[in-house]
């Protein structure tokens, strides 16, 4: 076929340990299970699309690739993404695909940058000892002095401690201890400036603590202009289709082709809750609608794709 192909991805992976118990079902017009939105649904719809255009007697103006990926939740640094768009240089878009936020068009790359922070100290007797350097109260400090980093509104850039664990005891002076570290921003400057900022935060000597920092997922900012023509047809699909579309920012698969100058969205596909929780739910009446709405896009950006009209 002529012009670049056209790809269709949506991440396999979710938060849960392979441990959850998985007791899907249904009641009064929804889903529920672990995972059933985010993404499971996303794979389904993904997955079908070959049978669905054959039925129908659809056929694409360029090639569309579907991928299941991994690595776009927690620590996993959209590495399944990275790993696709490696393999595939041609594509010319992408279209990711999450089961949940039927309405929203996400055409801005939230960046992120991931850290653990190590904090060691001599340790000891909480008594005996009384004045050696407590590992925790060091990193209670770091932490103090990152959170009173001035964050701009705009462009929305934020800093969180989301996971600390260490010590041994209640009567032991603590000899080390670590956190993670988000950093994120819809800029890649307001990302790499607050990066410097917290870089001489945890640079800092700190008399009898020592501090290690690895960085533990990269996740590069960027943005779709509204007026890119994959923007704007994802935009136009909802409208035919009846349902108000939302421009947004959020950090999903469509990060890495965005990052590399190939334009992207990120498209949902019916409403829902409780995402990330075991009890997470789906509403199943507008399925049949988000589904319509990624075969219709799919089609209209396979046939921009042959004309040659989506570029950023």
């Amino acid at each position: 076929m002529s012009g670049p192909p056209l790809l269709v991805a949506a991440h396999s992976d979710t938060v849960f340990p392979l441990d959850t118990p998985l007791q899907p079902g249904l009641a009064e017009g929804k889903a529920f299970g672990p995972g059933i939105g985010d993404n499971s649904l996303g794979v389904a719809a993904a997955v079908s699309l070959p049978r669905l255009f054959e039925e129908l007697g659809f056929r694409p103006a360029v090639d569309v690739l579907i991928t299941g990926n991994v690595g776009e939740e927690g620590l996993g640094n959209l590495r399944g993404i990275r790993r696709v768009m490696d393999d595939r240089p041609n594509i010319g878009a992408v279209i990711a695909v999450e089961g949940h936020n039927l309405g929203r068009v996400t055409h801005v790359a939230v960046g992120s940058r991931r850290l653990k922070v190590r904090v060691t100290g001599e340790g000891g007797h909480s008594w005996g000892d009384f004045g050696a350097s407590n590992a925790i109260h060091g990193a209670a400090e770091i932490i103090h002095e990152l959170c009173r980093i001035p964050l701009p509104a705009n462009p929305k850039t934020t800093l969180n401690v989301g996971v600390i664990e260490g010590g041994t005891s209640i009567n032991t002076i603590a000899s080390q201890v670590w956190f993670n570290l988000d950093l994120r921003s819809v800029e890649a400057f307001a990302l790499r400036r607050l990066s410097d900022r917290v870089d001489r935060v945890l640079s800092t000597h700190r008399k009898g603590l020592d501090v290690t920092v690895d960085v533990v997922g990269d996740r590069p900012a960027g943005v779709v202009p509204p007026d890119c023509r994959l923007v704007r047809l994802a935009v136009e699909v909802l409208e035919e289709l009846g349902i108000q579309p939302a421009g947004d920012a959020s950090s999903t698969d469509a990060n890495i082709p965005i990052s590399r100058g190939v334009p992207a969205v990120c498209i949902g596909l019916t409403s829902g809750g409780n995402v990330h929780r075991e009890d997470e739910f789906i509403d199943l009446a507008p399925i049949e609608r988000g589904i319509a709405q990624l075969m219709m896009l799919v089609l209209c950006a396979a046939d921009e794709l042959h004309r040659g009209s989506i570029r950023l």
